[in-house]
């Protein structure tokens, strides 16, 4: 069967950098601001390309893996009572967004400890308002620049693991 993201997908954004991209915390994404009930769609991937790599021998011409890049646009939703989309990305405002984009396992399809992730650190480059039209839903999209490589397979753990060795007794007198 074929997978389709909507009632699963989970989106949220924070201007704090997580420890580990690829191992973020439950609380670190508990404390993004949830975005899901405002988007429409999401455009982020990342794209790479090749390096021809021949050799006079053959006919055949081989290649090696070259440079990556990564692009990412939303399109959301305005709302009257709380517009949490608009007012969480202004122009210049760097953070990282959370997708889930199947679902976690934790209340509102929020991801906990073992569900997989992406991690997208961005830069807002733009937010531009939909045209105002009669019965029309007020919209805007949100186009990002990708400053730095995304975890697209993240893993959530319960904590972030300390690095920080114990203090030996004698120190702590």
């Amino acid at each position: 069967m074929r997978i389709i993201p909507n009632e699963d997908s989970w989106v949220a954004f924070t201007t704090v950098k997580p420890k580990n991209l690829a191992a973020p915390t439950v609380a670190e994404i508990t404390a993004a601001t949830k975005l899901t009930g405002f988007i429409i769609s999401i455009t982020a991937q990342s794209m790479g390309n090749t390096v021809p790599t021949p050799n006079i021998d053959s006919l055949f011409e081989t290649s090696v893996p070259g440079t990556s890049q990564a692009s990412f646009t939303s399109d959301m939703y305005r709302d009257d009572e709380a517009d949490t989309a608009w007012d969480t990305l202004p122009r210049g405002t760097t953070g990282y967004f959370f997708i889930s984009r199947f679902g976690g396992k934790g209340t509102d399809h929020a991801p906990t400890a073992g569900d997989n992730v992406e991690v997208w650190p961005v830069r807002i480059v733009s937010r531009t308002a939909s045209a105002m039209a009669s019965n029309t839903a007020q919209t805007f999209t949100c186009t990002a620049s990708v400053p730095e490589e995304p975890a697209e397979n993240a893993k959530v753990v319960a904590a972030a693991s300390s690095s920080a060795s114990a203090v030996p007794a004698e120190a702590a007198k």
